[in-house]
């Protein structure tokens, strides 16, 4: 499985106001349209989309694709969240977003129980919204190749780069094309997901017994209990948040944010 992030800003003013803004990690590709964004290797689903919203807000626009050999998802980021366009079989999509979240029996459950979603692909209002949002982050798209191409959702296979290809925006297909090669692989895996430390929720338990136990053993107003609880789910919040910030903005940039060149050729280097 795959994900890739597409947004029409330049490569060198991405990099800084990610930086500064601790999104990320991700490598960055410029090409022609823009630049493309290459998360982390095991980004879940809903950090890359909250990566493509941030990314959203900073460039004014972006575009989230995951797919695999069979299915395909597409949404595209202006100023609302868009549906996402699809691809492939409906087996094949539920075992791609199952991929992509990294979905549990629980999750699995859900999205089966809301597989009805996806005969909306079908519907022309649908497609002409994607296609809408498509043009308003590429003035030039070809609207007419696009909307053929998002409408043979049942051909899951290179769907990600025939879209971009057929909506005039080759660069994007191309970087689709080489990551499914592994070329970019061996800067990928310097990368860490962009998950923040969750060891500081293990603490909060135990020490809201703590001071249970301690106004109870020492006859201490109840008060106490809450306004110490407060505090301690505060600093402990303001914790998990400086510790999440050290994932981009308080390391090197071009550590967490490196830019791969496209040479000749289009091969993606470090």
């Amino acid at each position: 499985m795959r994900m890739l992030i597409w947004t029409p800003l330049s490569a060198a003013e991405l990099q800084k106001a990610m930086h500064s803004g601790n999104v990320g990690p991700a490598a960055l590709v410029p090409v022609q349209s823009g630049t493309v964004l290459l998360p982390a290797p095991d980004t879940k689903l809903s950090e890359a989309a909250y990566m493509a919203n941030k990314v959203r807000k900073i460039a004014d626009g972006a575009a989230l694709a995951v797919w695999n050999d069979d299915a395909a998802l597409l949404y595209l980021f202006t100023s609302t969240i868009g549906r996402a366009s699809m691809w492939g079989s409906r087996e094949a999509i539920l075992e791609l977003s199952a991929q992509a979240k990294q979905s549990g029996p629980v999750g699995r459950f859900f999205d089966r129980s809301t597989a009805g979603f996806i005969a909306m692909r079908e519907k022309e209002k649908w497609q002409l919204d994607a296609i809408d949002k498509l043009s308003a982050l590429h003035p030039p798209a070809n609207r007419k190749s696009a909307l053929e191409r998002l409408r043979d959702f049942e051909n899951g296979y290179a769907a990600i780069p025939d879209f971009f290809r057929a909506a005039g925006l080759p660069g994007v297909a191309q970087v689709a094309e080489l990551t499914e090669e592994g070329r970019a692989d061996g800067v990928l895996r310097t990368l860490q997901p962009p998950r923040a430390q969750k060891w500081p929720l293990a603490l909060i338990v135990p020490l809201i017994v703590l001071t249970a136990l301690v106004t109870v053993l020492m006859h201490l107003p109840t008060v106490f209990y809450y306004v110490v609880g407060a505090l301690l789910i505060t600093l402990l919040s303001v914790l998990m948040v400086t510790l999440q910030r050290q994932l981009v903005r308080r390391k090197p940039i071009n550590t967490v944010l490196p830019v791969i060149p496209v040479t000749q050729g289009a091969a993606p280097t470090d």
